[in-house]
């Protein structure tokens, strides 16, 4: 789990939120976050920060600009093994890392998504 600074929390949950509502608009028959603190985004003891189903249940792991890094392979390789295919949404401008990363530590079942901030929109790309 990324220790992040309260200006990157708040992304985060900032990201999550946001993310949510697209999936709520596109109709998702349910939509579970790791924000409410009841264990909702849980899965064979393996947390992630989004479960949408839509009809098929997608995972989501959402990385900030300072949690993009070698430690946090553990955690994405362990989503991988035990969940299995899961959407990893990262800064854009660090999406390189993170590749570089998945690629080195060899981690498969992982999807790569990608977020920005535009006119002072979030906006995501290549989402499922």
């Amino acid at each position: 789990m990324a220790i992040r600074s309260a200006k990157e929390a708040k992304m985060h949950e900032i990201i999550i939120k946001s993310l949510a509502s697209v999936y709520e608009s596109r109709g998702a028959s349910k939509i579970l976050t790791n924000l409410e603190g009841n264990n909702n985004a849980v899965v064979d003891g393996i947390t992630v920060d989004l479960i949408v189903k839509n009809p098929f249940p997608m995972h989501f792991k959402i990385e900030t600009e300072t949690s993009v890094k070698e430690g946090e392979a553990i955690a994405w390789k362990s989503i991988s093994e035990k969940i299995g295919t899961f959407f990893l949404m990262v800064p854009e401008p660090l999406k390189q890392e993170a590749l570089r990363i998945i690629n080195k530590n060899n981690i498969k079942n992982i999807r790569l998504c990608y977020y920005k901030i535009v006119d002072n929109k979030l906006k995501f790309i290549n989402l499922p």
